[in-house]
């Protein structure tokens, strides 16, 4: 009997959060202490993306001897899947290097393989942790985070397909998946829509296999570029097609924010004009 208590208390408390979409504070958001070795790491990611891009040629040699070690390895591709599954609690920097690297070491579908695996692993575990244990954190992040919460909106509107668009687009995917494990979306749309955009993953594990087959190039390579730059252009279509979506979204919750706050504010005046009627009849002998 305890644990139904404890989760109609917890349901009870997240229910009490009220809706208070604020600006969001960027020094705050940069500057407060908790956040910043997220930042530092996200800096030190950024600087080595750029440093494998910049100087592709040294990294490749660099990591050949160490890619023929892990690919002889028995079982060694599940140590990028184990990696990319552990980068995602909670949700981390660095996906974009590792399936780089998985480029680099595995090749295209070999490597693809193994960041499909990853991610949609990861992405489950994250499903979950987020709906049995942040449950409330995100309840919260939807009724103060207006991002947060017009995606919310969104997904609830549009069933499985807007689900879909959104693992489809840019959008990143640790971010959406926070949001649709805490708003009733139906746990299979979740998956089949991250099963069925795993192909995203390609343009980053075939950014790797550029690195190694530089000055490689045939008709073949060329038309795959041609291919993955296309992907690109629709995730990034797709994603401005969200945004905007988003944006109509959230000026209807400011709209809803601003009514609520007018009935609030009305019925506190009702309150208080009662009883200070309450408070003349007393002194007037009536009560």
């Amino acid at each position: 009997m305890a644990v139904p208590l404890k989760k109609s208390e917890s349901d009870k408390a997240a229910n009490e959060i009220e809706h208070d979409y604020r600006p969001i504070n960027w020094k705050r958001v940069f500057l407060t202490p908790k956040y910043i070795p997220l930042h530092i790491i996200g800096i030190l990611v950024a600087v080595a993306t750029a440093l494998i891009t910049i100087h592709h040629d040294e990294v490749v040699d660099k990591l050949l001897p160490f890619s023929e070690k892990v690919r002889d390895l028995p079982g060694g591709f599940l140590i990028p899947i184990f990696i990319l599954i552990i980068i995602s609690f909670p949700p981390l920097f660095g996906h974009e290097i590792v399936a780089l690297l998985c480029g680099i070491v595995y090749g295209l579908w070999i490597g693809f393989g193994v960041v499909s695996a990853g991610t949609f692993f990861g992405e489950i575990g994250t499903w979950f942790a987020f709906k049995k244990f942040l449950r409330n954190k995100a309840i919260k992040m939807e009724r103060t985070n207006l991002n947060y919460g017009a995606m919310a909106r969104i997904t609830r509107d549009g069933g499985f397909w807007i689900v879909f668009i959104i693992r489809l687009s840019v959008i990143p995917s640790h971010f959406s998946t926070a949001v649709f494990s805490t708003c009733d979306v139906k746990f299979w749309h979740f998956t089949v829509s991250t099963f069925l955009t795993l192909p995203k993953q390609l343009i980053l594990v075939y950014l790797g296999v550029l690195l190694v087959q530089q000055g490689k190039q045939d008709s073949n390579s060329t038309i795959k570029t041609v291919v993955f730059i296309a992907a690109f252009i629709i995730t990034i279509a797709l994603g401005v097609y969200i945004w905007y979506k988003m944006r109509k979204v959230k000026k209807v919750l400011l709209d809803e924010q601003a009514d609520r706050r007018m009935q609030r504010d009305a019925a506190k005046a009702y309150d208080q004009v009662l009883a200070n009627d309450d408070e003349s009849m007393r002194r007037q002998g009536f009560i």
